[in-house]
């Protein structure tokens, strides 16, 4: 089967968007499973070495640093240049599609993101690898027969002559 170069842009970025959803949501749901655990202890009287806002404030960061650089290293380890946009549009994406169910998360996080807006998310990010494609290199050594003719250069000091 063959696929046309925008096709396979679109598929390598939809693969690398899913991991890093998957990816970032885990460390958001393992930091504010912590951060929950580090509450109840402080509650009881206990002490986890930490404080629940701590944690709670670590897993957003973790969060949201791993969505960049796990777009931006997939799409590179798949041989893909100018993901930009794709970095950006999954970076504000994921920092308002968290924000918006960060409450949902937080009072079980055991619980998956609703898997609407998680679709929505991954469709948005990956269709935005589309509007960025690098462009093919032209070797400029290589002249077509329906170019036009090289051309003639001057040597420094050669005014007047010219140059084989």
């Amino acid at each position: 089967m063959h696929r046309t170069p925008m096709a396979r842009r679109v598929g390598k970025a939809l693969v690398v968007t899913v991991i890093a959803a998957a990816l970032s949501h885990l460390l958001l749901s393992d930091g504010l499973s912590l951060s929950q655990w580090q509450q109840a202890a402080t509650n009881v009287g206990g002490d986890l070495g930490g404080s629940g806002d701590t944690a709670f404030s670590a897993a957003v960061v973790n969060t949201m640093l791993a969505m960049p650089a796990v777009l931006w290293v997939g799409m590179r380890l798949l041989r893909e240049r100018r993901v930009y946009l794709i970095v950006a549009v999954g970076t504000v994406g994921w920092f308002f599609t968290v924000g918006h169910y960060i409450d949902q998360l937080s009072d079980r996080p055991s619980t998956v993101m609703p898997l609407g807006p998680l679709a929505l998310f991954i469709a948005v990010t990956a269709l935005s690898s589309v509007v960025l494609q690098p462009q093919e290199r032209v070797n400029p050594g290589s002249l077509s027969s329906t170019s036009a003719h090289p051309v003639e250069e001057r040597a420094i000091g050669s005014v007047g002559r010219k140059v084989a």
